[in-house]
């Protein structure tokens, strides 16, 4: 097999081709690493062909100064890097902020606009794999991964995953609410919704009904356990809300969500995690204080970047690098789960793979929507395509909440592809919260104004249609 990452210098990169070239299948694969900052890249192959796993892989190991090379006769491409300019987007969150709007890089409207950023030049490397392997599976993991998901499959002749890096969050959170403070990768479930608000609505584990288990569990005197595992210290606040919101759900709707990222979350219990957000939003408020938190993230980078530059380039590596279990520096980790690591894996074998990810609602895999809308789903992945696990619906109290933020995003992808500011408009005015409000055109017109430098000219028109009505 041929593996190709773009964003290829991303520090995500080695702890998946570790996990790639320590699987039997891959043995013999081609790794291929393309970044807009080549000599990330480059330092990046150097490590490579450095850590344990290369030597007796019979793997080989190429960075590209452009992406045709990279691309040309991939069996499997993945995607991940960091979308807009820091400064930008320190000014784009404390806009929503003002204007009473969650803000992240995904379900926000800061994430719509980190889509509207980054979504032509993955279009771009899509229509290129037209060219150079059409027949590859292209996984996205750079956020809004569904809205890419959606702008490719709607777009392109490429079949595209959008996968979210979250995906095993529920094999932390169940274990959590029966009790344990540990990860269980054994759960076996069917999931429905859209990134990071997807809802279970079957599951099993070691042969058990799951929601039977939890049933035992979530009674009204269930507490969160005592958590203990370090890795997760400095998130235990965070955690602990979230796990009793997730008691909260089971008891009412008979349901819990499938990956628990804060601004998924958020469009549940909007008005109490907009709050929770209060303190932190006071901290660096001027937009001085945050342009010179967005430069000193760039130099901490650079930093990064030199020293593991020097690093890969050394006569000598340090003890324990290579092991995970000890090394607290998660770049120079194991993989082995990941879903690019398990997705080369089943492609290569022939066997297929059981995945949730965000796909278009092809043969309406979920109920309720139509083809072309994007959703995350259970899917199993093959050589010959995707098909949809199980009869899959939304659960009916959150039915319209997951349209509209499906059909958010599915317009925004439209509006990407086409630069119509009309379509960019209708795609802003279907986001369900504060809909069509005097808030959300204010936010709407001044995020078009703060990331004007990033985003196609041509959709400045669209402020045209955010006026007051």
């Amino acid at each position: 097999m041929k593996i190709t990452f773009l964003g290829g210098g991303s520090y995500r990169v080695l702890p998946i081709v570790r996990g790639l070239l320590g699987a039997r299948e891959l043995h013999g694969c081609q790794i291929a690493l393309f970044d807009t900052v080549q000599p990330r890249a480059e330092a990046m192959a150097r490590m490579i062909r450095r850590c344990p796993e290369f030597a007796g892989s019979g793997a080989a190991v190429a960075c590209h100064a452009t992406a045709e090379p990279a691309l040309a006769g991939a069996d499997l491409v993945q995607i991940g890097f960091a979308v807009g300019d820091p400064g930008a987007n320190r000014l784009s969150q404390l806009a929503s902020w003002r204007h009473g709007f969650m803000a992240s890089d995904n379900l926000s409207p800061l994430g719509s606009f980190l889509g509207m950023k980054a979504g032509p030049a993955i279009l771009g490397y899509a229509r290129q794999m037209e060219r150079l392997c059409p027949d590859a599976w292209f996984l996205i993991f750079t956020n809004p991964v569904a809205v890419y998901s959606a702008l490719v499959n709607n777009h392109t002749r490429v079949r595209a995953l959008g996968v979210c890096g979250g995906y095993t969050n529920h094999m932390w959170d169940l274990p959590r609410l029966m009790g344990h403070d540990e990860f269980r990768p054994d759960f076996e479930v069917e999931v429905a919704g859209v990134n990071h608000l997807s809802f279970i609505l079957r599951g099993r584990h070691r042969g058990r009904d799951l929601f039977a288990m939890l049933g035992e569990h979530l009674t009204p005197q269930w507490r969160p356990p005592r958590l203990t595992t370090e890795a997760h210290r400095h998130l235990r606040a965070h955690i602990r809300y979230a796990l009793r919101r997730l008691h909260w759900l089971f008891n009412r709707f008979g349901t819990v969500i499938f990956s628990t990222e804060g601004d998924g979350m958020a469009h549940v219990f909007y008005e109490d995690m907009y709050e929770r957000g209060r303190e932190s939003r006071r901290r660096g408020r001027r937009p001085y204080n945050m342009r010179q938190a967005a430069a000193a993230g760039r130099a901490a980078r650079e930093r990064l970047d030199a020293e593991f530059a020097t690093l890969a380039a050394g006569d000598r590596l340090p003890d324990g690098l290579w092991d995970s279990a000890t090394q607290p520096d998660r770049r120079f980790h194991r993989l082995d789960e990941d879903a690019t690591v398990r997705a080369a894996r089943a492609l290569a074998a022939g066997s297929g793979l059981d995945i949730v990810a965000s796909h278009t609602n092809r043969g309406t895999a979920v109920r309720g929507f139509t083809d072309r809308t994007v959703l995350e789903y259970s899917q199993r992945l093959g050589r010959d395509g995707l098909c949809a696990r199980g009869d899959l619906a939304v659960p009916p109290a959150f039915h319209g909440l997951i349209a509209g933020l499906a059909e958010h995003q599915t317009l925004l992808a439209d509006a990407i592809a086409t630069e119509d500011p009309r379509l960019l408009f209708q795609a802003f005015h279907a986001y369900p919260v504060f809909q069509n409000t005097r808030a959300s055109r204010a936010l709407f017109r001044e995020l078009l104004v703060i990331n004007a430098d990033e985003i196609s000219p041509r959709f400045q028109a669209a402020r045209d249609y955010a006026t007051a009505r």
